[in-house]
Protein backbone atom coordinates (compact mmCIF):
# COMPACT_ATOMS: atom_id res chain seq x y z
CA UNK A 1 0.00 0.00 0.00
CA UNK A 2 1.30 3.74 -0.77
CA UNK A 3 2.21 5.39 1.83
CA UNK A 4 -0.13 8.47 0.73
CA UNK A 5 -3.14 5.67 1.01
CA UNK A 6 -2.05 5.05 4.74
CA UNK A 7 -2.16 8.14 5.61
CA UNK A 8 -5.18 9.22 4.00
CA UNK A 9 -7.15 6.36 5.47
CA UNK A 10 -5.51 7.44 8.93
CA UNK A 11 -7.27 10.61 8.61
CA UNK A 12 -10.31 9.67 8.18
CA UNK A 13 -10.40 7.17 10.82
CA UNK A 14 -9.49 10.04 12.86
CA UNK A 15 -11.64 12.37 12.03
CA UNK A 16 -14.62 9.92 12.86
CA UNK A 17 -13.12 9.52 16.01
CA UNK A 18 -13.67 13.78 16.46
CA UNK A 19 -17.20 13.07 14.87
CA UNK A 20 -17.97 10.97 17.60
CA UNK A 21 -16.52 12.87 20.30
CA UNK A 22 -18.02 16.07 18.99
CA UNK A 23 -21.50 14.45 19.18
CA UNK A 24 -21.26 13.23 22.50
CA UNK A 25 -20.30 16.90 23.94
CA UNK A 26 -23.39 18.09 23.62
CA UNK A 27 -25.17 15.61 26.03
CA UNK A 28 -25.02 16.43 29.88
CA UNK A 29 -23.71 14.77 32.52
CA UNK A 30 -26.49 13.78 35.62
CA UNK A 31 -25.75 12.54 39.05
CA UNK A 32 -26.51 8.82 38.77
CA UNK A 33 -30.63 8.33 40.24
CA UNK A 34 -30.56 4.70 41.56
CA UNK A 35 -34.48 3.87 41.15
CA UNK A 36 -34.77 0.85 42.99
CA UNK A 37 -32.76 1.81 46.17
CA UNK A 38 -35.92 1.94 48.33
CA UNK A 39 -34.19 1.18 51.79
CA UNK A 40 -32.04 3.49 53.14
CA UNK A 41 -28.55 2.41 54.45
CA UNK A 42 -30.06 -1.48 53.39
CA UNK A 43 -29.00 -3.12 50.75
CA UNK A 44 -32.30 -4.01 48.40
CA UNK A 45 -32.73 -7.18 46.74
CA UNK A 46 -31.78 -7.47 43.06
CA UNK A 47 -31.20 -3.70 42.66
CA UNK A 48 -27.93 -3.76 41.04
CA UNK A 49 -27.70 -0.13 41.50
CA UNK A 50 -28.09 0.40 45.20
CA UNK A 51 -24.93 1.87 46.93
CA UNK A 52 -25.53 -0.05 50.00
CA UNK A 53 -24.61 -3.41 48.50
CA UNK A 54 -21.36 -4.06 49.25
CA UNK A 55 -20.12 -6.00 46.28
CA UNK A 56 -18.05 -3.88 44.04
CA UNK A 57 -20.29 -5.88 41.13
CA UNK A 58 -23.49 -6.43 42.41
CA UNK A 59 -24.53 -8.34 39.07
CA UNK A 60 -22.58 -10.84 40.05
CA UNK A 61 -24.63 -11.47 43.44
CA UNK A 62 -28.06 -11.49 42.55
CA UNK A 63 -29.52 -14.00 40.24
CA UNK A 64 -31.27 -10.94 38.27
CA UNK A 65 -31.29 -7.39 38.10
CA UNK A 66 -34.38 -4.83 38.69
CA UNK A 67 -34.96 -2.83 35.19
CA UNK A 68 -33.49 0.00 35.41
CA UNK A 69 -30.79 -0.44 37.60
CA UNK A 70 -28.26 -1.77 35.15
CA UNK A 71 -25.96 1.13 34.11
CA UNK A 72 -25.87 1.30 30.09
CA UNK A 73 -22.58 2.54 28.90
CA UNK A 74 -21.96 2.83 25.36
CA UNK A 75 -18.50 3.44 24.17
CA UNK A 76 -16.39 4.44 20.61
CA UNK A 77 -13.25 2.30 20.16
CA UNK A 78 -10.25 2.44 17.55
CA UNK A 79 -7.31 0.17 17.98
CA UNK A 80 -4.61 1.52 20.37
CA UNK A 81 -1.77 1.73 17.43
CA UNK A 82 -3.73 4.39 15.74
CA UNK A 83 -3.88 6.53 18.75
CA UNK A 84 -0.72 8.19 19.88
CA UNK A 85 -2.01 10.43 22.45
CA UNK A 86 -4.89 11.45 24.18
CA UNK A 87 -5.82 14.93 25.03
CA UNK A 88 -9.58 14.52 25.17
CA UNK A 89 -11.55 15.50 28.33
CA UNK A 90 -13.71 12.58 28.04
CA UNK A 91 -12.97 9.66 30.18
CA UNK A 92 -11.17 6.97 28.23
CA UNK A 93 -10.24 3.14 29.37
CA UNK A 94 -7.73 0.29 27.39
CA UNK A 95 -9.82 -2.90 27.25
CA UNK A 96 -9.45 -6.33 25.01
CA UNK A 97 -6.85 -9.41 25.71
CA UNK A 98 -4.62 -7.82 25.67
CA UNK A 99 -6.36 -4.45 27.82
CA UNK A 100 -4.16 -2.40 25.77
CA UNK A 101 -5.54 -3.41 22.07
CA UNK A 102 -8.16 -1.19 21.52
CA UNK A 103 -9.06 2.44 23.03
CA UNK A 104 -12.40 3.75 23.80
CA UNK A 105 -14.00 7.11 24.64
CA UNK A 106 -16.90 6.24 26.71
CA UNK A 107 -20.03 8.36 26.59
CA UNK A 108 -21.59 10.62 29.24
CA UNK A 109 -25.07 10.45 27.60
CA UNK A 110 -27.66 10.81 31.06
CA UNK A 111 -30.37 8.93 28.72
CA UNK A 112 -27.85 5.45 29.22
CA UNK A 113 -27.66 6.28 32.71
CA UNK A 114 -29.92 4.49 35.57
CA UNK A 115 -32.61 7.17 35.07
CA UNK A 116 -34.32 8.72 32.22
CA UNK A 117 -35.74 12.17 32.44
CA UNK A 118 -39.25 11.87 31.83
CA UNK A 119 -40.25 13.24 28.44
CA UNK A 120 -42.24 17.49 28.88
CA UNK A 121 -45.52 17.53 27.61
CA UNK A 122 -46.58 21.32 26.43
CA UNK A 123 -49.17 22.39 24.08
CA UNK A 124 -46.94 21.68 21.06
CA UNK A 125 -46.50 18.26 21.20
CA UNK A 126 -49.48 17.22 23.40
CA UNK A 127 -51.59 15.74 20.20
CA UNK A 128 -48.92 13.94 18.75
CA UNK A 129 -48.04 12.22 22.72
CA UNK A 130 -51.88 11.55 22.89
CA UNK A 131 -52.55 9.95 19.55
CA UNK A 132 -49.56 7.43 20.10
CA UNK A 133 -50.94 6.50 24.25
CA UNK A 134 -54.41 7.25 23.36
CA UNK A 135 -57.12 4.17 23.95
CA UNK A 136 -60.38 3.14 26.20
CA UNK A 137 -59.94 3.63 29.44
CA UNK A 138 -62.30 0.59 30.71
CA UNK A 139 -62.10 -2.87 29.12
CA UNK A 140 -65.83 -4.35 28.18
CA UNK A 141 -66.97 -6.62 30.94
CA UNK A 142 -66.88 -10.07 30.59
CA UNK A 143 -69.63 -12.30 29.85
CA UNK A 144 -68.12 -15.43 31.09
CA UNK A 145 -70.04 -17.09 34.36
CA UNK A 146 -67.76 -18.86 37.24
CA UNK A 147 -67.61 -22.42 36.69
CA UNK A 148 -67.91 -24.68 39.47
CA UNK A 149 -66.99 -28.43 39.42
CA UNK A 150 -69.11 -31.66 39.80
CA UNK A 151 -67.07 -32.44 43.04
CA UNK A 152 -64.80 -30.81 45.71
CA UNK A 153 -61.09 -31.66 44.76
CA UNK A 154 -57.80 -31.62 47.24
CA UNK A 155 -56.94 -27.51 48.08
CA UNK A 156 -60.79 -26.67 46.74
CA UNK A 157 -62.11 -23.86 49.29
CA UNK A 158 -65.45 -25.46 51.10
CA UNK A 159 -68.37 -23.27 49.99
CA UNK A 160 -71.53 -22.12 52.48
CA UNK A 161 -74.64 -20.26 51.58
CA UNK A 162 -75.78 -17.97 54.59
CA UNK A 163 -79.17 -17.75 55.69
CA UNK A 164 -79.95 -14.84 53.34
CA UNK A 165 -78.48 -16.76 50.49
CA UNK A 166 -74.80 -15.21 50.13
CA UNK A 167 -72.40 -17.40 49.02
CA UNK A 168 -69.07 -17.64 51.14
CA UNK A 169 -66.51 -20.07 52.18
CA UNK A 170 -65.30 -21.80 55.57
CA UNK A 171 -64.10 -19.61 57.23
CA UNK A 172 -60.52 -20.83 59.03
CA UNK A 173 -59.07 -17.30 60.45
CA UNK A 174 -55.30 -17.35 60.31
CA UNK A 175 -52.39 -15.21 61.92
CA UNK A 176 -51.77 -11.91 59.98
CA UNK A 177 -48.64 -9.91 60.24
CA UNK A 178 -46.06 -9.22 63.10
CA UNK A 179 -48.59 -9.29 65.94
CA UNK A 180 -50.18 -12.30 64.51
CA UNK A 181 -54.22 -10.91 64.25
CA UNK A 182 -56.91 -13.02 63.52
CA UNK A 183 -57.71 -12.92 59.67
CA UNK A 184 -61.15 -14.47 58.57
CA UNK A 185 -59.83 -14.09 54.66
CA UNK A 186 -58.22 -17.85 55.39
CA UNK A 187 -60.59 -20.14 53.92
CA UNK A 188 -60.54 -23.48 54.70
CA UNK A 189 -59.50 -26.30 51.98
CA UNK A 190 -60.78 -29.46 51.45
CA UNK A 191 -58.98 -32.67 52.39
CA UNK A 192 -56.28 -30.47 53.91
CA UNK A 193 -56.32 -31.31 58.16
CA UNK A 194 -53.79 -27.85 59.50
CA UNK A 195 -54.84 -25.81 62.33
CA UNK A 196 -54.19 -21.86 62.71
CA UNK A 197 -53.37 -20.00 65.85
CA UNK A 198 -53.66 -16.35 66.05
CA UNK A 199 -54.77 -13.25 68.21
CA UNK A 200 -57.96 -11.36 69.06
CA UNK A 201 -56.93 -7.75 70.12
CA UNK A 202 -59.02 -6.05 72.29
CA UNK A 203 -59.09 -2.03 73.48
CA UNK A 204 -62.08 -2.75 76.06
CA UNK A 205 -63.02 -6.41 76.93
CA UNK A 206 -65.90 -5.10 79.13
CA UNK A 207 -67.35 -3.42 76.55
CA UNK A 208 -66.88 -6.50 73.70
CA UNK A 209 -67.19 -9.57 75.77
CA UNK A 210 -71.27 -9.47 74.88
CA UNK A 211 -71.29 -7.75 72.03
CA UNK A 212 -68.05 -9.30 69.70
CA UNK A 213 -69.12 -11.94 67.45
CA UNK A 214 -65.79 -14.04 67.16
CA UNK A 215 -66.51 -14.37 71.20
CA UNK A 216 -69.55 -16.00 70.38
CA UNK A 217 -68.99 -20.07 69.73
CA UNK A 218 -72.36 -19.44 67.95
CA UNK A 219 -70.82 -17.24 65.34
CA UNK A 220 -68.92 -20.17 63.60
CA UNK A 221 -71.55 -22.28 62.78
CA UNK A 222 -75.48 -20.74 63.25
CA UNK A 223 -77.13 -20.02 59.93
CA UNK A 224 -73.83 -22.03 58.09
CA UNK A 225 -74.77 -24.44 55.43
CA UNK A 226 -72.02 -26.04 53.56
CA UNK A 227 -72.57 -27.15 49.64
CA UNK A 228 -72.56 -30.71 49.73
CA UNK A 229 -70.21 -30.01 46.17
CA UNK A 230 -69.32 -27.12 44.44
CA UNK A 231 -71.97 -27.66 41.27
CA UNK A 232 -74.91 -27.04 43.70
CA UNK A 233 -74.53 -23.54 43.41
CA UNK A 234 -77.04 -23.84 40.34
CA UNK A 235 -78.62 -26.37 41.34
CA UNK A 236 -81.84 -24.99 43.26
CA UNK A 237 -83.55 -27.59 44.76
CA UNK A 238 -79.99 -29.03 46.24
CA UNK A 239 -79.99 -29.73 50.06
CA UNK A 240 -76.85 -28.35 51.79
CA UNK A 241 -75.39 -29.60 55.30
CA UNK A 242 -75.84 -26.76 58.22
CA UNK A 243 -73.02 -26.77 60.95
CA UNK A 244 -74.52 -28.27 63.76
CA UNK A 245 -72.98 -28.27 67.79
CA UNK A 246 -74.33 -28.92 70.70
CA UNK A 247 -72.67 -25.59 72.40
CA UNK A 248 -75.02 -23.14 73.43
CA UNK A 249 -73.08 -20.83 75.88
CA UNK A 250 -72.64 -17.22 74.95
CA UNK A 251 -70.22 -14.75 76.33
CA UNK A 252 -71.52 -13.63 79.76
CA UNK A 253 -69.94 -10.53 81.70
CA UNK A 254 -69.77 -11.68 85.33
CA UNK A 255 -67.86 -9.28 87.26
CA UNK A 256 -64.44 -8.87 86.20
CA UNK A 257 -64.66 -11.81 84.14
CA UNK A 258 -65.45 -12.68 80.67
CA UNK A 259 -67.42 -16.16 80.73
CA UNK A 260 -67.74 -18.27 77.64
CA UNK A 261 -65.56 -17.19 75.66
CA UNK A 262 -64.27 -19.01 72.57
CA UNK A 263 -60.28 -19.95 72.86
CA UNK A 264 -60.75 -23.42 70.21
CA UNK A 265 -62.33 -24.27 67.26
CA UNK A 266 -62.62 -27.85 65.31
CA UNK A 267 -64.89 -28.60 62.54
CA UNK A 268 -64.94 -32.15 61.69
CA UNK A 269 -65.56 -32.76 57.97
CA UNK A 270 -67.45 -35.92 56.85
CA UNK A 271 -67.17 -36.47 53.10
CA UNK A 272 -68.37 -39.55 50.97
CA UNK A 273 -66.31 -39.36 47.81
CA UNK A 274 -67.31 -37.65 44.74
CA UNK A 275 -70.77 -37.48 46.54
CA UNK A 276 -69.65 -34.44 48.36
CA UNK A 277 -69.75 -33.34 52.33
CA UNK A 278 -72.14 -35.79 54.57
CA UNK A 279 -72.03 -33.88 57.54
CA UNK A 280 -70.17 -30.88 59.42
CA UNK A 281 -70.05 -30.38 63.29
CA UNK A 282 -68.17 -27.49 65.18
CA UNK A 283 -66.70 -28.39 68.81
CA UNK A 284 -66.03 -25.72 71.09
CA UNK A 285 -63.37 -25.06 74.16
CA UNK A 286 -64.78 -22.43 76.18
CA UNK A 287 -62.12 -20.16 78.57
CA UNK A 288 -63.70 -17.57 81.34
CA UNK A 289 -61.31 -14.63 80.53
CA UNK A 290 -60.19 -11.63 82.41
CA UNK A 291 -61.89 -8.26 81.72
CA UNK A 292 -58.38 -6.28 81.83
CA UNK A 293 -57.03 -9.19 79.37
CA UNK A 294 -56.30 -7.04 76.17
CA UNK A 295 -56.13 -9.99 73.79
CA UNK A 296 -57.12 -13.87 73.81
CA UNK A 297 -55.71 -16.68 71.57
CA UNK A 298 -58.04 -18.47 69.53
CA UNK A 299 -57.24 -22.06 67.77
CA UNK A 300 -59.12 -22.97 64.41
CA UNK A 301 -58.67 -26.79 63.47
CA UNK A 302 -60.76 -28.54 60.47
CA UNK A 303 -60.62 -32.41 60.24
CA UNK A 304 -61.80 -33.96 57.27
CA UNK A 305 -62.70 -37.95 57.89
CA UNK A 306 -64.36 -40.30 54.97
CA UNK A 307 -67.81 -42.09 55.70
CA UNK A 308 -66.63 -45.46 55.45
CA UNK A 309 -63.71 -44.88 57.72
CA UNK A 310 -65.83 -43.63 60.74
CA UNK A 311 -68.19 -46.23 60.03
CA UNK A 312 -65.67 -49.13 59.90
CA UNK A 313 -63.90 -47.31 62.94
CA UNK A 314 -66.82 -47.42 65.18
CA UNK A 315 -67.72 -50.70 64.04
CA UNK A 316 -64.18 -52.50 64.92
CA UNK A 317 -62.71 -49.65 67.13
CA UNK A 318 -61.04 -51.66 70.01
CA UNK A 319 -59.54 -50.80 73.55
CA UNK A 320 -57.21 -53.33 73.32
CA UNK A 321 -56.48 -56.89 72.05
CA UNK A 322 -57.62 -58.25 74.31
CA UNK A 323 -56.93 -56.45 77.67
CA UNK A 324 -57.77 -52.74 78.07
CA UNK A 325 -54.93 -50.85 77.01
CA UNK A 326 -54.49 -47.28 79.28
CA UNK A 327 -55.49 -44.05 77.84
CA UNK A 328 -58.24 -46.06 75.00
CA UNK A 329 -61.46 -45.75 75.50
CA UNK A 330 -63.77 -47.62 77.87
CA UNK A 331 -66.38 -49.89 76.38
CA UNK A 332 -70.20 -49.64 77.29
CA UNK A 333 -73.36 -51.44 75.61
CA UNK A 334 -74.23 -48.17 74.02
CA UNK A 335 -70.77 -47.05 73.08
CA UNK A 336 -68.30 -45.13 75.05
CA UNK A 337 -68.53 -44.03 78.60
CA UNK A 338 -68.54 -40.14 78.45
CA UNK A 339 -67.01 -37.59 80.88
CA UNK A 340 -68.29 -34.17 80.94
CA UNK A 341 -65.68 -31.42 79.89
CA UNK A 342 -64.04 -29.12 81.68
CA UNK A 343 -66.34 -26.42 83.43
CA UNK A 344 -66.93 -24.28 80.73
CA UNK A 345 -69.16 -21.74 82.27
CA UNK A 346 -73.10 -22.66 81.66
CA UNK A 347 -72.44 -24.89 78.53
CA UNK A 348 -71.85 -28.69 78.76
CA UNK A 349 -69.80 -31.04 76.52
CA UNK A 350 -68.55 -34.38 76.62
CA UNK A 351 -65.07 -36.64 76.15
CA UNK A 352 -64.83 -40.70 76.07
CA UNK A 353 -63.89 -41.87 79.53
CA UNK A 354 -60.02 -42.93 79.28
CA UNK A 355 -58.85 -46.39 80.86
CA UNK A 356 -56.53 -46.06 83.68
CA UNK A 357 -56.90 -42.36 83.73
CA UNK A 358 -58.60 -40.60 87.41
CA UNK A 359 -60.38 -37.69 86.21
CA UNK A 360 -63.05 -34.97 87.33
CA UNK A 361 -64.60 -32.26 85.66
CA UNK A 362 -67.88 -30.97 84.89
CA UNK A 363 -70.20 -27.96 83.63
CA UNK A 364 -72.80 -25.47 84.93
CA UNK A 365 -76.82 -25.93 84.40
CA UNK A 366 -80.18 -23.98 84.95
CA UNK A 367 -83.70 -24.57 84.04
CA UNK A 368 -85.68 -22.96 81.62
CA UNK A 369 -88.85 -21.39 82.25
CA UNK A 370 -91.10 -24.76 79.98
CA UNK A 371 -88.55 -27.42 82.76
CA UNK A 372 -90.39 -28.99 85.79
CA UNK A 373 -88.05 -30.92 88.62
CA UNK A 374 -88.88 -34.50 86.76
CA UNK A 375 -87.16 -32.67 83.47
CA UNK A 376 -84.74 -30.93 85.04
CA UNK A 377 -83.59 -34.28 86.56
CA UNK A 378 -84.02 -36.03 83.49
CA UNK A 379 -81.50 -33.58 81.77
CA UNK A 380 -78.99 -33.90 84.51
CA UNK A 381 -78.92 -37.65 84.42
CA UNK A 382 -78.28 -36.88 80.36
CA UNK A 383 -75.49 -34.48 80.89
CA UNK A 384 -73.88 -36.40 83.44
CA UNK A 385 -73.92 -39.72 81.14
CA UNK A 386 -73.40 -38.20 78.08
CA UNK A 387 -77.11 -39.47 76.48
CA UNK A 388 -78.21 -42.94 77.56
CA UNK A 389 -77.32 -44.82 81.12
CA UNK A 390 -74.83 -47.43 79.78
CA UNK A 391 -76.04 -50.91 81.96
CA UNK A 392 -72.87 -52.79 81.67
CA UNK A 393 -68.74 -52.53 80.53
CA UNK A 394 -67.06 -54.45 78.04
CA UNK A 395 -64.69 -56.44 80.55
CA UNK A 396 -61.66 -56.61 77.79
CA UNK A 397 -61.11 -54.01 75.13
CA UNK A 398 -61.70 -56.17 72.04
CA UNK A 399 -65.06 -57.45 73.56
CA UNK A 400 -68.07 -57.49 70.59
CA UNK A 401 -71.77 -57.50 71.65
CA UNK A 402 -72.03 -61.32 70.56
CA UNK A 403 -70.14 -62.24 73.37
CA UNK A 404 -72.84 -62.28 76.20
CA UNK A 405 -70.06 -63.62 79.17
CA UNK A 406 -67.26 -60.59 77.72
CA UNK A 407 -69.69 -57.70 79.60
CA UNK A 408 -69.93 -57.10 83.51
CA UNK A 409 -73.40 -55.35 84.63
CA UNK A 410 -73.08 -51.52 86.06
CA UNK A 411 -74.50 -50.64 89.60
CA UNK A 412 -76.55 -47.30 89.25
CA UNK A 413 -77.88 -45.50 92.66
CA UNK A 414 -80.12 -42.76 91.75
CA UNK A 415 -81.73 -39.89 93.70
CA UNK A 416 -84.73 -40.13 95.40
CA UNK A 417 -87.99 -39.09 95.35
CA UNK A 418 -89.24 -35.67 93.21
CA UNK A 419 -89.87 -32.53 94.65
CA UNK A 420 -91.68 -29.46 93.69
CA UNK A 421 -89.66 -27.19 91.37
CA UNK A 422 -91.17 -23.42 93.02
CA UNK A 423 -89.05 -24.57 96.34
CA UNK A 424 -86.27 -27.16 95.66
CA UNK A 425 -86.15 -29.96 93.78
CA UNK A 426 -83.49 -33.60 94.52
CA UNK A 427 -81.27 -33.46 91.31
CA UNK A 428 -78.08 -35.51 90.83
CA UNK A 429 -75.22 -32.78 90.72
CA UNK A 430 -72.41 -35.37 91.07
CA UNK A 431 -71.49 -38.96 89.69
CA UNK A 432 -68.81 -41.15 90.53
CA UNK A 433 -67.73 -44.25 87.90
CA UNK A 434 -66.05 -46.49 89.79
CA UNK A 435 -64.57 -48.80 87.81
CA UNK A 436 -62.69 -52.30 89.52
CA UNK A 437 -59.92 -53.96 86.83
CA UNK A 438 -57.26 -56.58 87.64
CA UNK A 439 -54.39 -57.42 85.77
CA UNK A 440 -55.03 -61.42 84.52
CA UNK A 441 -52.87 -64.08 82.44
CA UNK A 442 -49.43 -64.70 82.25
CA UNK A 443 -46.82 -62.58 84.27
CA UNK A 444 -44.85 -61.95 80.91
CA UNK A 445 -47.75 -60.21 79.29
CA UNK A 446 -50.56 -59.61 81.85
CA UNK A 447 -53.95 -57.99 80.44
CA UNK A 448 -56.17 -55.45 81.98
CA UNK A 449 -59.95 -56.61 82.52
CA UNK A 450 -62.69 -54.85 83.76
CA UNK A 451 -64.39 -56.71 87.19
CA UNK A 452 -66.71 -54.23 87.71
CA UNK A 453 -68.57 -51.03 87.77
CA UNK A 454 -71.07 -48.92 90.14
CA UNK A 455 -72.46 -44.97 89.34
CA UNK A 456 -72.77 -43.07 92.28
CA UNK A 457 -75.03 -40.25 92.20
CA UNK A 458 -74.96 -37.63 94.83
CA UNK A 459 -77.87 -35.77 94.83
CA UNK A 460 -78.80 -32.69 96.99
CA UNK A 461 -82.20 -30.05 96.70
CA UNK A 462 -81.49 -27.00 94.71
CA UNK A 463 -83.72 -24.44 93.48
CA UNK A 464 -84.32 -25.08 89.58
CA UNK A 465 -83.59 -21.32 88.26
CA UNK A 466 -80.39 -21.11 89.99
CA UNK A 467 -77.34 -22.18 88.45
CA UNK A 468 -76.23 -25.41 89.43
CA UNK A 469 -72.50 -26.89 89.19
CA UNK A 470 -72.53 -30.99 87.78
CA UNK A 471 -69.35 -32.73 87.76
CA UNK A 472 -68.52 -36.42 86.84
CA UNK A 473 -65.77 -38.44 88.23
CA UNK A 474 -64.02 -41.53 87.33
CA UNK A 475 -61.69 -43.77 89.62
CA UNK A 476 -59.73 -46.54 88.69
CA UNK A 477 -59.06 -49.55 91.36
CA UNK A 478 -56.38 -52.21 90.48
CA UNK A 479 -57.19 -55.25 92.40
CA UNK A 480 -54.45 -57.12 90.84
CA UNK A 481 -53.23 -59.60 93.74
CA UNK A 482 -50.13 -61.23 93.09
CA UNK A 483 -50.06 -65.45 94.08
CA UNK A 484 -47.88 -67.35 96.27
CA UNK A 485 -44.31 -68.63 95.16
CA UNK A 486 -43.44 -71.38 93.35
CA UNK A 487 -42.68 -74.36 95.61
CA UNK A 488 -39.47 -76.18 94.59
CA UNK A 489 -38.69 -79.90 95.29
CA UNK A 490 -36.16 -80.27 96.94
CA UNK A 491 -36.04 -76.61 98.90
CA UNK A 492 -33.34 -74.74 97.50
CA UNK A 493 -31.54 -72.69 100.15
CA UNK A 494 -29.60 -68.95 99.02
CA UNK A 495 -26.59 -69.93 101.71
CA UNK A 496 -23.30 -69.80 99.47
CA UNK A 497 -20.69 -73.16 99.78
CA UNK A 498 -18.58 -72.93 103.03
CA UNK A 499 -16.28 -74.45 101.04
CA UNK A 500 -14.54 -77.16 98.42
CA UNK A 501 -15.85 -80.09 100.27
CA UNK A 502 -19.12 -78.17 102.19
CA UNK A 503 -21.87 -80.71 100.87
CA UNK A 504 -19.64 -83.36 102.76
CA UNK A 505 -18.62 -81.41 105.86
CA UNK A 506 -21.97 -80.61 106.74
CA UNK A 507 -23.13 -83.86 106.64
CA UNK A 508 -20.39 -84.84 108.85
CA UNK A 509 -20.52 -82.40 111.39
CA UNK A 510 -24.33 -83.82 111.39
CA UNK A 511 -23.61 -86.96 112.45
CA UNK A 512 -20.38 -85.86 114.43
CA UNK A 513 -22.96 -84.04 116.86
CA UNK A 514 -24.71 -87.08 117.29
CA UNK A 515 -21.77 -89.69 117.80
CA UNK A 516 -18.31 -88.14 120.04
CA UNK A 517 -16.40 -91.31 119.05
CA UNK A 518 -17.24 -90.53 115.35
CA UNK A 519 -16.05 -87.11 115.74
CA UNK A 520 -12.59 -88.49 117.08
CA UNK A 521 -12.06 -91.24 114.18
CA UNK A 522 -12.99 -88.32 112.03
CA UNK A 523 -10.01 -85.92 113.50
CA UNK A 524 -7.71 -88.83 112.94
CA UNK A 525 -8.69 -89.69 109.48
CA UNK A 526 -9.09 -85.85 108.21
CA UNK A 527 -8.86 -84.86 104.62
CA UNK A 528 -9.19 -88.34 103.89
CA UNK A 529 -12.97 -88.97 105.25
CA UNK A 530 -14.46 -85.91 103.61
CA UNK A 531 -13.44 -87.39 100.01
CA UNK A 532 -15.00 -90.27 100.31
CA UNK A 533 -17.59 -90.05 103.00
CA UNK A 534 -21.25 -91.13 101.35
Amino acid sequence: MAPELALSRLLLLAAALCWEIGSLSGASSSATICTCDLSPGICDINCCCDSDCTSSDSTNVFSFCLPGSTKAERSVCLYNWLIFRNNTPYTTAHVGSPPTELFCVLTADASLNYFVSPQKVNTTNFLALSQTYNGPSFSSASASVPQFSAFYRAGDPVLTVSASGVLSVLSQPAALGAQRVCSSNNPAKFLQTVSTSCLRLFSNLTDSCETDLSLDASFYYRDITVLRVPADVRNQTATGVPVTSNVTGRPVLQGDQCTNVVSQVVYTVLYNGTQGIANVSADFTLHNVSSTSPFINQTFTVVYKSVSSVAQSSAQSRSGNPGYLVGLPVLSDIGHLSLLRSLVGESCAHSPVQFGMNSLSGCTIRATTQENCSALQDRSYQLLLGGRAPQSLAMFGNATTAQSDGWTPIIHENCGSQGDCSSSCPLPVSLHMQILWAKVGLLSNPQAQVLGARFLYRCQFVKCQDPTVLQTRVSFTDLTRRGPAPRSTPSVTGRAPLGLFSPFQTSASVETSRNPLLGLALGLLGVRWALYAP
